[in-house]
Parts: C-alpha cells; structure tokens; sequence
C-alpha cells in the first residue's frame, strides 16, 4: 500500500512538472521572436559545454591523484568552457524569460499595461546591451588585433598559454550583440502586439502609464543631473543616487541583472566619460573567468540530476523511517530530507519546487495546517544557504577571500541547529494543538522491517554522494570545483545503478542548469560591474570611513550592516547582495579584528531570511508555480512569518555566541 502510494505521488510530482512546462511555454511561446525560438534550440548543444567541462575536471582528478601527473591545461579549459555558458546562458533566459526580476507590479499586470512594461524593459535591456556591445568590442579589438592591424590572438600567459582570453572576449561581445537584437524583436512585440494572446489591443491602465512616466522622469532627473555635474556632485549624493535608481528602476520589472549593469554604464559615463565604460566589460570578464564560480554548475547540475533520476523523492520517502511515530511526522519528515537534500547539491530553488510537489500535496491530503504546510516547505528548502555545499558561502567565499572550506565547516552547526528549531517548532506546535497536524497512523508507526529495509536502501547513493563531496573538501584532497565535479560523477553513476540514465535525463538536466546558471551568474555580471565602478568612483572608501568614524562599538557596527542586508534582501537576490556589499563589508570587519568567516555564516543566516521575506521572497514564489490554484501569495507570505521568527532567533545566536560557528573550523585546526 506504502509503495502505491509512494509511486502515485512520484506519478502526480512528475504530472504536475510537465503541466507547468506546458503553461509556461503556452504564456510565453507567442512572444518569443525567431531569434529567441533559434537561441533556444541551440540552447541545447551549448549546456553539454557543462558535462565536457565536467569530464575533463574528473580527468585531472584522476590524473593528479592516481598517476601523479597533473595536467596543465584542464583548469583553463573548464574556465573557458564554463565562461562560454555563462554568457550564453543570460542570453538564454531573455529568451524564455528566465532572468530574476521584482514581478509583484509586471507579473499582476496584463494585456496593454504588460505590453507597456515590456516596451519600456525592452528599450532599458537594449540600452544596457548596447553599451556592453561597445566595452566588449573595445576589448576584442586589443585581444584579436596589434595595433598595426594584425591578427594576434591575446594568450593567458600560462604554462600552456591558450588563446581563451581572446575566445572568451569575443564570446562577451557576441552574447551583447545577440542580447541587442533580442532586445530589438522584443520592443517590436510589444509595440506591435502579436505577443499578447489576452486583450493584446487593449491601451494601458492609466496607473500604469503614470507610473511608468515618472519612473522616466526620475531617470531622466538623475542621469540630467549626473552628467551635467559629474565627480563634482561628491561620492556622498552619489551614493544616495545610485541606491535610488535601482530602487525605482526595479519597479518596472527589468531583470535584476540588467538593473545593476546599466546603473554601473551610467554612473562610469557620468564619471570617467566613454572611455571609462571598457572598465564594465573587463569586471565583467574578470567575474565570469573566476574558478571557484565554476563549482556553481556543477552543484546546479547534481541537484537537476538528483530530481530527475528519482533519487530526492526516494529519499523523502526513506525519511518516514525516522519521524512516522510523531505527531507533525510528515512535516518532520520533510524538514529532515531538505537538510539531506541540501547537503548534496546546496541549490534552494530546486529542493523548494521538489518539496513543493511530493510533500505539500501529501501533507494537505492528510489534513494538516495549511501554514505549517506551507511553511515547513519553504523553510526547509531554504536550507541550501546554510548546509554545505552552499552556493551562497561559495560567492561569499570569493568576494571576501575566505577559506570556502572553513566558511562549509563553520555552517554546519548554525545550519543544524536552525533545521533542529524548525523540527522543535513543528513537534511544540502539533503536540499543543492536535488540530495542526493528524496523529500518526498505524500504517506509518508499524513499518515492516522489509519495507524499513527497501527504503534504506535509497538513502545509500545519496548519503555515499554527500560524503564524497563533503568529504573530500573536509579532507583537503580536493578543491570544493573539483568535489563539485566529482559530485555530478557520483550522481551520474548512482543514477545509472539505479538504472535511470536515459538521454532525456541527460539532457534535461544540462538544460535546466544552463538556464539557472544563467539566471545566477547573470546577476552576479551586473552587481560585479556596479561594484567595479563604485569602488573607482571611492564609494568602498567612503562607506568604510563614514563607519569606522562613527565611533560605534564592532558590535554596533556589525548591527548595522545585518539590518541593510535584511533590507537589501526585501528587494534583491542574494548574489547580488554578497557582490554589492562584501567586498565593502568584510574589509571593515577585519580592520575591526573581528573574523571575516563568523561574519560569513551571519551573511548566509541574512539571506535564509531574505529568502522567505515579501516582497521578493524567493522562496514564495518557488512554491507559488506548484502550489494548488487556491493559494495566494499573500497566504504564502503569512505562513512563513512563524519560520522568519525562528530565523532571527538563530541569527541572533550565532550573532552573541560566535563559537557555534567558529567552533567546529577552530577544533579541527
């Protein structure tokens, strides 16, 4: 009976995800130009860039590690291939509108007041395109040609000294030439309509024409005022004005990305004139040639796998062994494979929607609480922040310089203890009133031992490929890009035991992680721009002085600096935030002789938060693209205020005792 019910819900979960394709593509498909319909069919060919680049990491594992004979060539060729989907990946997402953007005005929005959002993003990307076109070209003119006009292909100055400088270049042009011509086809579709099935003649609301004027004329205002004074209008005002263009400019719904990238263009055309703007491509360059960000898809990629091999509902299935016999047991249940879950692949958007399909369903048929159903999916598959491998310790770990091992080491008790308080909460709250959760059935407190023995069974390769990867970071054999590798390996290889591999698992999960890389990286391209600029511009100078002056105690200090991340995280995503602020931010927690890895595990604590805060909660909106019809985001919202509390209480502990998170990096030093 438990594996009938186990194979319907796996039979529901997989249902439900062909029917959200399905409507995604019925949504957007009419809008899409030709160029965006032929980016996507090549979409295909570019990820398997991933698993080469994948393959030729385990290569060099395996030949620095058995043979003895390490390779000089592996590393540069993984950059180069990973920077290639980076770069593509963005252009990617504009074309199946994959790219992050705050939608709480676009996405409630439809027939002439979405065509009026779309116009005026179109024509804002397009700018933002044009401009990276022009630094981008500026490089590849010096990286392809001598000065004399010969051909001569920058190298890397390395051992082997590949031309994949020059390659990489070219790449970041073709991908802003691209992303101008989708930028094109998009203003055509909006101005002409043919993109909007529903009411597609039907003229703007007048609230949003309003709206959409006085966002331009604040614009105008800034860049009027910007370029007409200058370095003269000091770093202070701005400061204030470079906050308040990417407030107002998210309004519009432009993705994030292209938010930041076109605040950086302007502010280094006010400030240092045309000949500043290669600065932004040569940020963005730098970014995407970064080897600790191509642990990124691999963790992208394991996660995919895990979801479409069967192996994370195998998993959540094997959890009732542990929580069958309490009361809130599912939601238990749920909580402690999001902590498995987390630790093998470290991505929070995928584990949301997992949970979202196999649990809420089964939770909600057997009659719990609605908000702790809710909010036991959202919470738990937000974890990936804290659990190692966590993306967000692994771009904290790169913009602060930060032993990415040490950052995973420290995050292990914070991570578990914050799990541990979501399971206190549920078991307190279902144990005082019965009516949130049903009690156990016999059926879930009288397990057979052969079937106690089946499940355990799909805990195995899972668990295996969490030690291999945790292991071999902890142990100091591998790098955390190549545990990474050796994850998607190990997953692959679990996979194919299992006897699951198939093409279409292949190539549905190098798919999926083009696409979400590109919606990561991609946000990342735009905040390392801005920062770029406002550090040339003296804005890490007058930040760090203006709170170093302030004669604050470091405890103060570090206060603050929580309280504008809780603020940032209402509004932006998280990879945005760590690029803006912490290569301000941890200069000053050293200068403070405080430690830069405790401040990390705070970091990603903030951002567990962010996730589950309106308006932008991510994790929301996650849940809201499974959710049954009837559950509205402003129910979402008010279940997860339990589980926010929760999270400020955690922060608050690893804020006043740093040694839950310096104990552990500290015993094993």
């Amino acid at each position: 009976m438990a594996q009938d019910t186990t194979v319907n819900f796996a039979a529901e979960a997989e249902a439900q995800i062909e029917a959200l394709k399905q409507a995604h593509e019925a949504d957007s498909g009419d809008a899409q130009t030709k160029l965006d319909r032929g980016i996507l069919s090549l979409g295909g060919g570019v990820a398997f860039l991933f698993a080469i680049s994948t393959l030729v990491s385990i290569y060099e594992i395996v030949m620095r590690y058995f043979f003895n004979a390490p390779t000089i060539w592996a590393h540069e060729t993984v950059i180069a291939l990973v920077a290639v989907c980076y770069l593509f990946g963005g252009v990617q997402c504009l074309a199946s509108d994959k790219h992050i953007r705050i939608g709480l005005i676009y996405f409630d929005s439809q027939g002439g007041t979405r065509r009026l959002l779309d116009l005026v993003n179109a024509l804002l990307t397009l700018c933002f395109a044009v401009a990276i076109a022009y630094a981008a070209y500026s490089m590849v003119e010096k990286s392809w040609w001598t000065p004399q006009g010969d051909l001569r292909l920058e190298r890397s100055g390395s051992a082997w000294n590949p031309v994949t400088p020059a390659l990489v270049k070219m790449a970041l042009f073709l991908a802003a030439v691209v992303l101008t011509l989708q930028s094109l086809g998009h203003i055509w579709v909006a101005i002409k309509g043919t993109g909007y099935r529903q009411s597609s003649q039907e003229p703007p609301s007048k609230a949003a024409m309003i709206g959409i004027a006085l966002v331009f004329a604040i614009l105008l205002a800034v860049c009027a005022v910007l370029f007409t004074q200058g370095r003269s209008l000091g770093i202070e005002i701005s400061s204030w004005m470079l906050v308040g263009s990417i407030m107002v400019m998210i309004l519009t719904g432009i993705p994030l990305a292209f938010v930041t990238g076109l605040i950086a263009i302007l502010f280094t055309l006010a400030w240092f004139g045309p000949m500043g703007v290669p600065l932004v491509s040569s940020r963005i360059y730098s970014f995407v040639n970064e080897y600790v960000l191509v642990a990124i898809p691999m963790f992208v990629l394991m996660a995919s796998l895990l979801d479409r091999s069967g192996m994370a509902r195998d998993l959540y299935d094997a959890m009732r062994i542990v929580a069958g016999r309490l009361r809130g047991g599912v939601a238990i249940q749920t909580l402690v494979a999001a902590v498995f879950l987390a630790a093998i692949s470290g991505i929070i958007g995928g584990e949301i929607v997992l949970l979202g399909l196999i649990a809420l369903p089964q939770m909600l048929r057997l009659g719990y609480n609605r908000a702790l159903a809710i909010g036991t999916v959202c919470a738990g598959g937000s974890l990936g922040t804290m659990i190692p491998p966590s993306i967000v310790l692994i771009v904290y770990g790169l913009t602060s310089g930060v032993s990415i091992g040490d950052l995973f080491l420290a995050t292990v008790l914070p991570g578990l203890m914050l799990a541990s308080f979501y399971i206190l909460y549920i078991y307190v709250r279902c144990t005082i009133s019965p009516d949130m959760a049903p009690a156990p059935s016999a059926e879930e407190q009288d397990i057979p031992m052969a079937e106690k023995l089946a499940k355990l069974k799909g805990v195995v390769l899972p668990f295996g490929v969490a030690v291999l990867v945790l292991g071999s970071i902890y142990g100091g054999i591998a790098s955390v890009t190549e545990a990474a590798a050796m994850g998607v390996m190990g997953v692959f290889l679990s996979a194919a035991i299992r006897r699951e591999v198939t093409w279409a698992l292949i190539r549905d999960s190098l798919q999926q992680t083009l696409e979400t890389c590109g919606m990561i990286i991609w946000i990342g391209v735009g905040a390392a721009a801005l920062v770029g600029v406002y550090n040339l511009m003296g804005g890490n100078r007058f930040i760090e002085s203006a709170i170093l002056a302030s004669d604050a105690s470091p405890a103060v200090v570090v206060l603050i600096m929580m309280a504008i991340l809780l603020v940032l995280g209402l509004f932006m995503d998280w990879i945005g935030i760590a690029l803006l602020t912490m290569p301000i931010f941890v200069p000053i927690i050293i200068k403070l002789g405080m430690d830069p890895v405790w401040f990390g595990i705070l970091f990603a604590m903030n951002m567990q938060v962010s996730y589950l805060s309106p308006p932008f909660g991510p994790a929301a909106f996650y849940l809201k693209s499974v959710a049954p019809k009837d559950m509205s985001l402003a129910e979402i919202f008010r279940a997860l205020l339990p589980f926010i509390a929760i999270q400020i209480v955690a922060l608050a502990i690893v804020f006043m005792v740093p040694d839950v998170a310096l104990w552990l990096p500290n015993w094993l030093d």
